[in-house]
């Protein structure tokens, strides 16, 4: 039931007829759009396929009817390489929690 509901979209990635990665994004009240998820299998990081990746996620994102805002959470715990990868599609940073 979860995957299946209208509000929750993703897209899996393909390199070579493999899936490397997905975006999993859930459309939220006031026209916010949250990637939830967004990741790559570890041998395909660095190899440049996740910021067209993001790009395009970003994208169909904003393609969503009645899109105001598209937003993600990361963390410390993230790829090294996430917040600047988030950043080079037009993310900023909103909010720093530490605890």
């Amino acid at each position: 039931k979860w995957v299946n509901r209208e509000k929750l979209k993703t897209w899996v990635a393909q390199f070579e007829g493999k899936e490397v990665g997905y975006v999993e994004m859930e459309i939220q009240e006031g026209g916010s759009i949250e990637i939830v998820y967004f990741g790559l299998l570890p041998l395909m990081i660095g190899r440049g396929i996740g910021g067209g990746m993001l790009s395009l996620a970003v994208q169909n994102a904003w393609e969503i009817e009645g899109a105001q805002k598209v937003w993600v959470h990361t963390c410390s715990r993230d790829h090294p390489h996430a917040l600047g990868n988030y950043e080079k599609r037009g993310f900023r940073l909103f909010q720093t929690n530490f605890g």
